[in-house]
């Protein structure tokens, strides 16, 4: 009875344990919200800062369209060689894909969206056949991080932004401004 007891418990620590390191996915209404952000910056603005962003996180193989305002990427990943009785030595690897859209949305507002794929790439030696499986990434993680680089960089890139006049433009004329400092009116009035 007691060895029963123990090992109905070490298997209900061992099922809350595997249940505590695996991410809670999203409803997808959180998913939807966890992937897409609207900035106060022109589209263009955003657009290179998503790259950038994805540099930041280590993705290579970057393909953009700035006409359609697409962005592609894959993380590197290393891979494993398997073997399998019926198909022979093959090779596995897995890579997180990212999509990004960047639309406009408004007047200097770009709205940004991001998905991502978790692809598993499998090739079987025996008869060189070569397959990927491909599956949403649905927890908040990933999002998180992308759009925490994504907030980084466009707020980078806004605070170096040109405020002032140009060097190009012409000097502003001081003589139209009015005096609004109580201290230089005069002690009469």
């Amino acid at each position: 009875m007691k060895v029963a007891a123990a090992f109905a418990l070490a298997a209900s620590s061992f099922t809350s344990a595997y249940a505590a390191e695996k991410p809670v996915e999203l409803a997808p209404a959180e998913l939807a919200a966890a992937q897409a952000r609207t900035y106060s910056v022109p589209a263009n603005v955003a657009f290179s800062a998503s790259i950038s962003a994805l540099q930041t996180l280590g993705y290579i193989d970057i393909n953009a369209s700035k006409d359609a305002g697409t962005i592609s990427a894959v993380t590197e990943a290393k891979g494993k060689i398997i073997y399998n009785i019926l198909w022979g030595v093959g090779k596995k690897k897995r890579t997180q894909k990212a999509s990004i859209l960047v639309e406009e949305n408004g007047p200097s507002q770009a709205r940004v969206r991001l998905n991502l794929l978790e692809a598993e790439s499998k090739s079987r030696g025996l008869w060189a056949t070569a397959f990927t499986d491909g599956t949403m990434v649905k927890v908040a993680e990933p999002y998180g991080a992308f759009f925490t680089a994504l907030d980084a960089e466009v707020a980078r890139r806004s605070a170096t932004a040109p405020a002032g006049p140009t060097a190009a433009s012409p000097p502003a004329t001081p003589a139209a401004t009015p005096v609004t400092d109580a201290a230089a009116a005069p002690a009469g009035n």
